[in-house]
């Protein structure tokens, strides 16, 4: 899992943050305000319970498997990012953002 500061070298990224799945903020980098990043953190937290809980009930429904265990998401503006896996999450300008690199770099094991 890559730390906070290989996040914040991604192309756009301003913050980084660690985010507990209660919602609890950990460490934090960039130039956040505390208050911002405790509301990303509860967010994210709050997304992931979201898709959890939507991603069980379908397969349950449906039997249509390959919806869990959930890894993490994206919120996308015209202006901002937020991107969040494993209890990690980057805050970055949209015109600037390399989806792709970001993916890589959250699923980097060493």
């Amino acid at each position: 899992m890559p730390t906070l500061d290989e996040l914040m070298s991604l192309p756009g990224v301003y913050g980084a943050i660690e985010f507990s799945c209660m919602g609890e903020l950990g460490e934090i980098r960039g130039d956040l305000k505390p208050d911002l990043a405790e509301l990303v953190a509860h967010m994210c937290a709050a997304n992931m319970a979201i898709y959890r809980m939507q991603a069980s009930g379908w397969t349950k429904l449906t039997g249509q498997q390959g919806f869990l265990p959930e890894r993490g998401f994206a919120f996308v503006t015209l202006d901002n990012v937020v991107m969040g896996m494993n209890g990690n999450a980057i805050l970055a300008h949209s015109k600037d953002f390399d989806y792709d690199a970001a993916y890589q770099r959250f699923n980097a094991t060493v």
